[in-house]
């Protein structure tokens, strides 16, 4: 016969236990909150691409809060494997990324990357390695969701950017031809081989042998020295500089000379 008293003394110990497994279990979840309450975990993920213009360069730029709090972000820096560091974006109004929030960054373009001994590339292979400044300045060191790492080295990198007409320019670039219709005004790149990437005017896209002369008649023979309103060659330069090379006003001045020296007639004197 099973005593009550036994029955009554388990029961007992088994409520005291109940609670106690309640309690582990309610201050586990609170600390739990209470670490991603004051902690900070930031996490990005990206990709590579290259193309006929520009060198390997980060896109589909992704930054996430893995915390529940608020981060306010002024700048994102990247480490190049033990080439060094750059500062890739500086927000012009502060990145707020709330609780476990996740946002695409246009990181912006640059015309390439120097250091003290000259140019600096990223490699396919490279290591990569981001952390972000906030606002009060604290550095946060994100985790990097890919296979890419980057090991911290001391900062000797900078950036360029050189523009002309709001286009970046890149070694990639040989000429720039700049025409005018009424009130748009469209540019066209040409790369160092001759190739349009992008929108052309014209039938066609590739100028073997591409140079002002030949560029020159190729805008008269066609009919596109008058159909445009205005218009210019510019050659960029290895220093990235875009000097002009061929203009309307200079074209249209040498056909009028020519003009001219047909309709000169010579008399002999008598």
């Amino acid at each position: 016969m099973i005593n009550q008293n036994v029955i009554g003394g388990l029961a007992w110990l088994y409520s005291i236990f109940d609670i106690k497994l309640l309690t582990l279990i309610a201050a586990g979840f609170t600390i739990y909150f209470g670490y991603q309450k004051v902690t900070k975990k930031i996490c990005v993920s990206y990709s590579l691409s290259t193309g006929k213009l520009y060198n390997l360069h980060l896109t589909n730029f992704v930054i996430s809060n893995k915390r529940d709090n608020t981060v306010i972000i002024s700048s994102i820096n990247m480490r190049i494997s033990n080439k060094g560091s750059i500062e890739i974006i500086k927000f012009e109004e502060p990145l707020v990324l709330k609780g476990y929030e996740a946002k695409l960054i246009d990181i912006p373009k640059y015309s390439e990357i120097c250091d003290q001994n000259g140019l600096v590339s990223i490699d396919i292979s490279e290591q990569l390695f981001f952390s972000v400044v906030t606002g009060g300045g604290n550095i946060i060191a994100c985790d990097v969701e890919n296979s890419l790492i980057l090991k911290s080295f001391e900062n000797r990198l900078h950036k360029k950017v050189i523009t002309f007409n709001d286009i970046v320019l890149t070694r990639k670039m040989g000429f720039i031809f700049t025409y005018r219709i009424k009130d748009k005004t469209i540019d066209v790149i040409f790369d160092k081989f001759g190739f349009i990437t992008g929108y052309t005017p014209f039938n066609f896209n590739m100028f073997t042998e591409m140079s002002g002369e030949s560029f020159e008649f190729f805008l008269i023979s066609n009919g596109y020295h008058e159909h445009y309103d205005d218009y210019a060659l510019f050659k960029v330069q290895d220093n990235l500089d875009a000097i002009v090379i061929l203009s309307k006003s200079n074209v249209q001045k040498k056909l009028t000379d020519k003009n001219a020296s047909k309709n000169d007639v010579k008399f002999d004197s008598v």
